[in-house]
């Protein structure tokens, strides 16, 4: 279901897909260079997604958060690794588990990279306009605001202030899923706007960050920043 609708009259238009299992749909927002709300749908197959994403909207950029594949080799891919060092921990991809319940979301992902391939091909680094890039929603949060969330700031919440400090609308998004994927479209429009990163390894799916680098602590909220 598409709650709101209409490209923007000028400008760039990003989207941010919230991966789930089949059963429960995903969530799928649109914002434009001005940080408005273009688009925001809830429940859609992998169908209606890539109709919306490439009859409808047909933006700059797509941020999905769902890996493209699993991992080449070891139990987790380049990218999850380094993040974990940093204190930002994702599930661990890893080598093809076959048929396991747990994974299935990740299947979704993957075929809404397959749907896309065509007229997004999927970013592996270099310039990351008119790509499918895979997002991590809660790496994109931490590193906006500089800092990890406090014990006393729920998920939810801490999501929705890194959004208002990028001028979006959080109150136009009713829940975690939503933010996730406005999240999501945030972080492919800095990129298009040259704040971005790409890390991992490219021939097993690079995750694309809106910072120009790690840092290479974080801070926890109440501490005092790290000297430069």
């Amino acid at each position: 279901m598409t709650e709101a609708s209409g490209l923007s009259a000028t400008g760039y238009v990003a989207v941010g897909v919230d991966v789930a299992e089949e059963g429960k749909g995903l969530d799928l927002v649109a914002l434009d260079q001005d940080r408005q709300l273009v688009v925001s749908a809830v429940h859609l197959t992998v169908g209606d997604a890539a109709d919306t994403i490439l009859d409808q909207v047909r933006p700059a950029i797509v941020c999905v958060d769902s890996p493209p594949g699993w991992a080449r080799s070891g139990k987790s891919r380049d990218a999850e690794r380094r993040l974990a060092r940093i204190g930002i921990f994702a599930f661990a991809t890893g080598a093809d588990p076959g048929e396991h319940r747990f994974y299935r979301w990740m299947r979704v992902g993957f075929s809404i990279y397959e749907c896309l391939a065509a007229r997004y091909p999927l970013f592996r680094g270099g310039d990351p306009s008119g790509t499918s890039a895979e997002v991590f929603p809660n790496a994109s949060a931490i590193l906006l605001a500089g800092r990890h969330r406090s014990a006393c700031e729920t998920k939810t919440g801490f999501r929705r202030q890194v959004l208002r400090t990028c001028n979006v609308l959080e109150s136009a998004l009713p829940n975690l899923d939503r933010v996730d994927a406005a999240l999501g479209a945030v972080t492919g429009l800095l990129a298009l706007e040259g704040s971005y990163m790409s890390l991992g390894e490219p021939t097993e799916g690079v995750i694309l960050l809106p910072v120009s680098s790690l840092p290479s602590t974080l801070r926890r909220a109440g501490a005092a920043p790290v000297p430069p």
